[in-house]
């Protein structure tokens, strides 16, 4: 990540949006720029497109894939994606949420950093659950 363009070195401003780049394959947002891998931008396309509402793993292999009928990679490296996409997007306004036995979401703007601030509470209350086992 950096705080000026790739393309063009021009400094990248804070103005609080989140703007994607369809053609050039990147996120702005929080003052910054994530270049993304061709699938982890298909991913976040179809989420990014999708929003608010939850897409399933099948879906977003799918969009990462265009699979035909009998070609199935491993439904695992959607979790995959998501964790290499995740830091990626860090303090840029955007995160995606996992919602439990359905799918990814994509949130934004207050709801990322909420939902930030929760994970954080969550690895913090299972860290002392283990400390204290």
């Amino acid at each position: 990540m950096s705080h000026v363009c790739p393309l063009c070195a021009a400094p990248i401003v804070d103005d609080g949006r989140v703007l994607v780049d369809v053609e050039g394959g990147l996120i702005v947002g929080g003052g910054r720029v994530a270049t993304l891998t061709a699938q982890e931008f298909e991913l976040f396309t179809a989420l990014w497109m999708a929003r608010p509402r939850t897409l399933s793993k099948a879906a977003l292999m799918d969009a990462v894939y265009g699979l035909q009928p009998g070609e199935e990679p491993e439904i695992k490296i959607v979790d995959v994606f998501v964790c290499k996409l995740r830091p990626k997007l860090k303090g840029m306004g955007v995160s995606v949420e996992t919602v439990w036995g359905k799918g990814y979401r994509l949130i934004t703007g207050r709801e990322a950093a909420r939902s930030l601030a929760t994970a954080a509470d969550h690895s913090h209350d299972n860290a002392i659950g283990e400390m204290a086992g």
